[in-house]
């Protein structure tokens, strides 16, 4: 009995000796934790979502990111675009391997590749408003500057003074546009010697009544495509022609001009309907005028006339407008198509139309009249019949096969005068048609019963 209480005893102590080592080990344990769990020191570097590598700190792992992206970008010769996200993700872990930095970066570098498109480039966008320019560096942007404040001002009369900040992501360009030191003397010396004030002495040098940009000028940088992107003089260019960057200026001017009155309209019984006749020529007269004329980069954009003052009048243009209704004409065949209208082909003014028909078709004169020429030949017109009638208009019939009236002989509407062929210039059976008017062959729609369209589809 004896024995066994010692024995309790013993194991007593042990039980509370290992309790109490458990308990320390277990305080020994959290607290190690807690400290680890407050600082990292495990990284990942991740490339759209997948691990590319991993670092002890994150000052490492931003160091291999930017030794693989300057990699990429001296292969490409700019700086590359690369259509993906990448992250830098802090982990805590009791054992892990990392890479050092030459590793990680040949990692990255490697996932960056897959990413990158070389179709984009890096560049700087100038913008105001809804305008835009792309170009290749800060230096092609600060060209474009410089030939902006060059612009307008073929005097040197102004100076011009470029201030910019920071917006966001973006740098905003503003401009402040004084008179130059050499127009400050000139306007100081009017207003001692005239006696004017500085807005009167200002206006009587340079007559500027409103002087500055056209807006506020944005440029950031930007990935784009490379063939959207201006280089130098290309840029300075564009910026330029588009006209929506730029200085503008607006001028009090005074200025001399022609001006011509309103034309005056004759009605003319000798005329045919739809025909002018210029009776007398415009003579300009003078004016004098005051006006405010806006330009952009020395281009006019707007200009309003505040008062005009009449110097000499002008004499105004006399046109005489027919009133006469014309004859009517009538397609000179029965069974015929359109096979070529009045007009230029082939380099060439082919100065009828062209009748396609049967052989020895017969021929009607278009309108009442008086046969004046009757021509067999076998060039040209080949055999042909002319036909007067009144002092303005005539008609020529060509290509005859053979003729059947006489010069001198009165003809009516629908009296046959010939028979279609194809003689002279010609590559196939058919009449040329002609009604001249003046002297000049016109298009023969013109006067035409109908128009003559009707025989565009006819068959024979």
């Amino acid at each position: 009995m004896q024995k066994l209480t010692k024995y309790h005893k013993r194991i007593k102590l042990t039980f509370i000796a290992s309790a109490f080592c458990c308990c320390f080990l277990l305080m020994f344990l959290f607290n190690s934790v807690g400290s680890f769990a407050a600082e990292a020191n495990y990284y990942e570097v991740k490339i759209a979502g997948e691990v590319a590598g991993s670092s002890n700190s994150k000052e490492k792992a931003e160091e291999a990111l930017k030794e693989a992206r300057t990699k990429l970008s001296k292969e490409a010769g700019s700086i590359v675009f690369v259509d993906s996200s990448f992250t830098i993700e802090a982990k805590n872990k009791a054992f892990a391997k990392t890479d050092d930095i030459e590793e990680l970066s040949e990692a990255i570098y490697t996932k960056l590749k897959e990413y990158t498109d070389t179709n984009y480039t890096q560049a700087i966008m100038l913008s105001t408003g809804n305008y835009y320019i792309l170009v290749d560096s800060t230096i092609t942007a600060g060209e474009v500057l410089r030939s902006l404040e060059k612009q307008g001002d073929e005097y040197d009369e102004y100076t011009v003074t470029l201030t910019s900040k920071k917006v966001d992501n973006f740098t905003e360009i503003t401009y402040q546009v004084e008179e130059s030191d050499s127009m400050k003397q000139r306007i100081e010396e009017l207003m001692e010697t005239e006696g004017l004030s500085r807005k009167a002495a200002a206006n009587q040098l340079h007559k500027t009544v409103d002087i500055g940009f056209v807006d506020s000028l944005e440029i950031r940088s930007v990935y784009t495509d490379r063939d959207a992107v201006l280089k130098g003089n290309e840029a300075v260019e564009k910026a330029l022609a588009d006209n929506a960057i730029g200085i503008r200026i607006s001028v009090l001017a005074n200025y001399d001009e022609d001006f011509y009155a309103e034309a005056e309209y004759w009605e003319d019984g000798n005329l045919y309907e739809g025909r002018t006749e210029v009776e007398r020529e415009a003579v300009p007269g003078v004016r004098n005028v005051n006006a405010v004329i806006t330009t952009v980069n020395g281009r006019e954009t707007g200009r309003q006339v505040l008062s005009q003052t009449v110097i000499t009048e002008p004499v105004p243009e006399i046109i005489r407008t027919g009133t006469m209704p014309p004859p009517t004409f009538v397609v000179p065949l029965d069974n015929c198509f359109l096979s070529s209208g009045f007009g230029y082909r082939w380099g060439a003014l082919h100065s009828g139309n062209d009748y396609a028909c049967s052989y020895a078709e017969p021929i009607y004169a278009s309108c009442p009249g008086t046969v004046i020429e009757v021509v067999h030949s076998w060039e040209g017109y080949g055999n042909y019949v002319m036909i007067q009638h009144d002092e303005h208009l005539k008609t020529r019939y060509a290509h005859m096969s053979d003729t059947a009236c006489e010069v001198g002989q009165q003809v009516q509407r629908y009296e046959v005068i010939g028979y279609a062929g194809s003689t002279g210039d010609s590559t196939g059976v058919h009449c040329h048609f002609e009604i001249i008017l003046d002297g000049v062959a016109i298009d023969p729609f013109t006067y035409l019963d109908g128009g003559g369209y009707d025989y565009y589809y006819d068959e024979w």
